[in-house]
């Protein structure tokens, strides 16, 4: 009996609960009208983004060719992170969406505010902490357990000098990457364990562009190759969206994002975009190899 009652109170429900959103703007169809994908970015953050189209940046690379697929033009809602948040103006209606957004599965959890109010769409490649080390050091380390007893050198702050610190690692902490790179250099350190825009600042030796510069700014060091960062370190790198309200719908925004990384963006188109700003390239990490 009660079984029946409570396919009853479905079936009477079920209506309801299909009109939900049924008055919700589409974000997609917004997009298509206007002509127009509007994407938050930093306005000097290279690799990933920079307001000098000479140089865009990854970021803004991929944003054009998101808008490329979806057939229309972009536009870039340009924002300084040093005092602004790329995912709150989002949030604010300012833009469509974010790109290049590691993906921190806690914070994906509804159970956190983030997790609440934004989606990310699939992977498209992997990030995280590398391995840098000199060029005339004939070791190259897969692992972190490989150099259990070596020096390794991390910025003050970062989740490597947490992990580092917690899981026993005789690290050396400083106050900046440039100053890890610095340390390198000198030979005080033997590795550095830093974020994947390290290959960036080795080429280039800051994140502001510098037009005049044509040399290397650490020509000594590299990037382990061999290495690929640690479960604890690594990230996969997404879009981010404001998730579906009552007021606007970005379901069909979102599958057809998911269909142009599936479908369109080839590894190989990828991984040139990638390294040609200097980063490693990792295809997405799988969940097994993430645990």
């Amino acid at each position: 009996m009660r079984s029946h009652i409570l396919l009853r109170v479905l079936i009477w429900t079920l209506p309801v609960l299909m009109l939900h959103n049924v008055n919700a703007d589409d974000a997609l169809e917004e997009i298509r009208e206007k002509g127009v994908l509007t994407v938050c970015m930093d306005v000097r953050n290279l690799p990933y983004s920079n307001a000098d189209p000479e140089l865009p940046g990854l970021d803004v690379e991929i944003a054009h060719l998101l808008a490329e697929e979806l057939g229309v033009k972009l536009e870039l809602h340009w924002l300084n992170t040093l005092r602004d948040s790329l995912l709150g103006d989002m949030l604010k209606g300012h833009c469509d969406c974010v790109i290049g957004v590691p993906i921190e599965e806690r914070a994906m959890s509804e159970s956190v505010q983030l997790g609440k109010r934004v989606d990310f769409s699939k992977p498209y490649y992997g990030t995280g902490y590398v391995l840098i080390k000199r060029k005339d050091l004939q070791k190259s380390p897969k692992s972190l357990e490989d150099i259990k007893l070596e020096t390794i050198g991390t910025e003050a702050g970062s989740i490597a000098s947490d992990v580092l610190r917690q899981t026993g690692y005789n690290r050396r902490i400083y106050r900046s990457q440039i100053a890890v790179l610095d340390a390198l250099q000198k030979g005080e350190i033997a590795y550095g364990c830093m974020w994947a825009n390290s290959g960036w600042l080795i080429e280039k030796g800051s994140r502001i562009q510098r037009a005049a510069q044509t040399e290397t700014a650490y020509p000594e060091l590299e990037i382990v190759e061999e290495y690929i960062p640690a479960p604890r370190l690594r990230w996969n790198v997404s879009i981010a969206f404001s998730k579906n309200t009552p007021e606007r719908d970005t379901r069909a925004l979102q599958d057809a994002v998911n269909t142009i990384i599936e479908q369109k963006w080839s590894e190989e188109k990828l991984k040139g975009l990638v390294q040609k700003y200097h980063l490693p390239y990792y295809a997405p990490f799988q969940e097994e190899e993430k645990q």
